[in-house]
């Protein structure tokens, strides 16, 4: 709709369908409801959603109250100065909205919000004025509370000012989530850092670039905690964070300290911390990524003693290694870690830059590893050690045997130069998907037994290995349905094709579906948290549990 004027079309629509639910009116200009807003809220009995956005509206008439099923109101970028009284609204949109004109937060922001939870998000901060008069202190309603000043360089002179700002708007003591984004204030007020929102399950602070510590009192019931583009925080004091289960920091240069003890933390994330030497120690920690932390050197690995009151009100005490209940694991550019942790038996491990690495998983711990995926590996040190269990990948001299990961679903060796050849007999019989890519140094695959006997493989994709140019003697198995080969231009010759067929073809003109150095597609844009090796899996990919579990470190 483009005519600014909506009031006909918007009477019209009450004539026509007193029953709606959802009323939206999309313009590219400023939209004039003129005298339509009281036939509205008198006639559309039934409105749950209405969109109110980029209109000339500064007061909301007094009969919205009769639109008593009204739960979603969108007023962004609108003028308004009075909200009236929206018993039983849920969500108020306000995003982009009055202040670069009026400057001030309307005093009855979510006055009556008492009777279902909601949630109030507001913008351009840096333009509000009198913030203390909207007393989000004394609106038990919002639940959910999202602070927002606009992405900007920093101004001195107007720092106490935004921490004035911040500090007036102290919401109830009964919300449940906060998000602070883009505040440039030096610190956090008071009712952020001496635990007044005992309530609060999450927080998420974004681009809160100038705040050198972060303290956040004791929050018994906090759940979830983001952080990212912190760029002065050095430090996060201890405190009483014993029902915190997600932690994701990213983004913070100059972080130096995190606190000493999160019991019950179930998934971590630490990206570009490149100042962070040591991790917490935790005791149930299922899911890590560690990526681009150079200095990272400690994963504080211990041994706990768990102290818990039985049924009789007993005291029980119960030893517990920190790592034993991880299950995937991703660590990425992390070249101070002089090895993975000694006591944990991962699903899935995906190792990529970490040249000191020297050994895996314990065999007696590996049975359960299912994904495996190693990258830029750029000596022999760790390739040659799943420990004890095999010295693959370089002509192993019949050292053990990565037969006994018998769990292992997916291998994944990628820039691994110092590979020359697999063992005969040397893969996990359980495999279904091995990926090869950029081993400079490659010449065999084996000689025979190494892949015909593995029923349950579906999936080989050989890539960037120019001196390979054979498959093993005995060919490859009848389940294998996929093969990809590319930029192997030996193998590619000796393969051929089904009108100039190579020696290797007949090893291979079983496999339903083949690509053999096609011609690549562009690249699609990268997506954030994907496993570099997930871009060669094609068709079904994960299933069930093994996606479920991939989810939770996204």
């Amino acid at each position: 709709m483009s005519d600014p004027d909506v009031e006909q079309p918007a009477l019209s629509i009450v004539d026509n369908s007193q029953k709606l639910r959802t009323l939206l009116l999309p313009s590219e200009f400023l939209k004039n409801f003129g005298q339509a807003l009281e036939t509205i809220f008198h006639k559309l009995k039934y409105l749950r959603l209405l969109d109110l956005s980029s209109s000339t509206i500064q007061v909301l008439p007094s009969s919205i109250e009769e639109l008593k099923l009204l739960r979603y109101l969108d007023l962004s970028r609108t003028e308004i100065k009075d909200l009236g009284n929206l018993v039983n609204l849920q969500n108020l949109e306000l995003d982009d909205m009055f202040w670069f004109k009026s400057s001030t937060l309307p005093p009855r922001i979510g006055k009556k919000w008492h009777i279902l939870p909601g949630t109030l998000h507001i913008s351009k901060l840096e333009n509000a004025e009198n913030a203390e008069e909207a007393k989000l202190n004394e609106k038990e309603g919002v639940h959910k509370l999202v602070l927002e000043w606009s992405n900007r360089d920093a101004n001195p002179h107007d720092l106490s000012d935004e921490e004035r700002l911040l500090a007036d708007l102290k919401p109830h003591s009964a919300l449940k989530e906060l998000q602070i984004f883009n505040y440039l204030g030096n610190s956090f007020p008071h009712w952020m850092t001496n635990g007044q929102l005992r309530n609060l399950v999450g927080i998420s602070l974004k681009g809160c670039s100038n705040c050198r510590i972060l303290s956040l009192g004791e929050l018994p019931h906090l759940n979830e905690l983001y952080i990212k583009g912190m760029l002065e925080l050095e430090k996060w004091e201890n405190g009483d964070y014993n029902s915190l289960c997600r932690l994701k920091i990213s983004n913070c240069p100059k972080l130096r300290e995190l606190p000493k003890f999160i019991p019950n933390l179930r998934v971590m994330k630490i990206k570009k911390c490149s100042s962070l030497k040591a991790l917490p120690v935790t005791a149930f920690l299922m899911f890590l990524i560690l990526v681009d932390n150079p200095v990272l050197e400690n994963w504080n690995e211990a041994m706990l003693q768990l102290i818990s009151i039985n049924d009789r009100r007993q005291q029980v005490v119960q030893q517990r290694l920190s790592f034993i209940s991880l299950l995937e694991m991703k660590v990425i550019g992390c070249p101070k870690l002089q090895d993975l942790p000694t006591n944990f038996a991962p699903q899935k491990l995906e190792i990529s830059g970490c040249p000191l690495f020297s050994t895996l998983v314990i065999p007696e711990r590996s049975r359960r590893l299912q994904h495996l995926a190693l990258s830029s590996c750029h000596d022999e040190t760790l390739v040659k050690a799943i420990p004890k269990i095999a010295k693959i990948l370089v002509a192993l001299s019949g050292e053990g045997s990565m037969r006994s990961l018998t769990s292992l679903k997916l291998l994944s060796i990628q820039g691994c130069s110092k590979l020359v050849k697999f063992q005969d007999e040397e893969l996990p019989p359980a495999l279904e998907c091995l990926l090869i890519g950029s081993c400079s140094s490659l010449l065999s695959l084996g000689t025979f037994g190494t892949l015909k006997s593995f029923h349950s493989l579906k999936d080989l994709y050989i890539e960037d290995c120019p001196l390979l140019q054979s498959f093993p003697e005995d060919g490859l198995p009848n389940s294998l349905q996929h093969l990809l080969i590319q930029n192997c231009p030996l193998l590619t010759k000796q393969c051929g094709n089904e009108d100039e067929q190579g020696p290797e073809w007949e090893k291979i003109s079983h496999i339903p579906d083949l690509e053999i150095d096609f011609i690549k597609a562009p690249p699609l844009p990268k997506e954030k948290n994907k496993a570099w090796y997930r871009v060669f899996i094609r068709g079904g990919g994960l299933k069930g549990n093994e996606a479920a579990e991939s989810s939770a470190l996204a």
